[in-house]
């Protein structure tokens, strides 16, 4: 069964920004954004991680990103998943963004993604309030977190 992390926040907690900081400390050899309206992978770089859906690849595993919360992105978890089986990509782990508060009809991110997959992190997060957020001991901890917990079970 797959495993994953599932990030909650509010609409500028700073999901996508956690997404981008995740994948930049994975050092990915390959990067894709998953264009789920086509149905298609399209060459990306780690800089285009934000609020939309990514595959990227380490260790020679794939993991899905998706970067912005489902809900804001007009796409169930279990479609995105869907279409990568159809895809033929072959997820290792997925790390998933949603709202805080699912308010959009049939939406239930957390349970459909529990049934899809073993939730290893579900982690709470608040916009970080310091102008240089990235240097502060609370992104720090967040970001070795979740690399940790990724490369330990990819």
């Amino acid at each position: 069964m797959m495993k994953s992390i599932l990030i909650i926040g509010a609409s500028n907690a700073g999901k996508s920004t956690t997404a981008q900081e995740v994948c930049k400390e994975l050092q990915p050899t390959k990067v894709f954004r998953l264009n789920i309206s086509e149905e298609k992978l399209i060459d990306a770089e780690i800089e285009n991680i934000f609020n939309n859906t990514f595959i990227i690849e380490v260790n020679g595993k794939l993991i899905l990103i998706v970067a912005g919360a489902t809900t804001e992105q007009g796409f169930k978890i279990t479609a995105i998943i869907d279409l990568c089986i159809k895809l033929k990509l072959n997820i290792s782990f997925a790390f998933v963004s949603m709202r805080s508060f699912e308010r959009s009809e049939g939406f239930d991110t957390k349970n459909q993604l529990s049934s899809i997959s073993e939730i290893l992190l579900e982690e709470r997060i608040y916009k970080i309030n310091e102008e240089d957020f990235r240097n502060s001991k609370e992104w720090k901890t967040r970001i070795e977190k979740i690399v940790s917990l990724i490369k330990e079970n990819i």
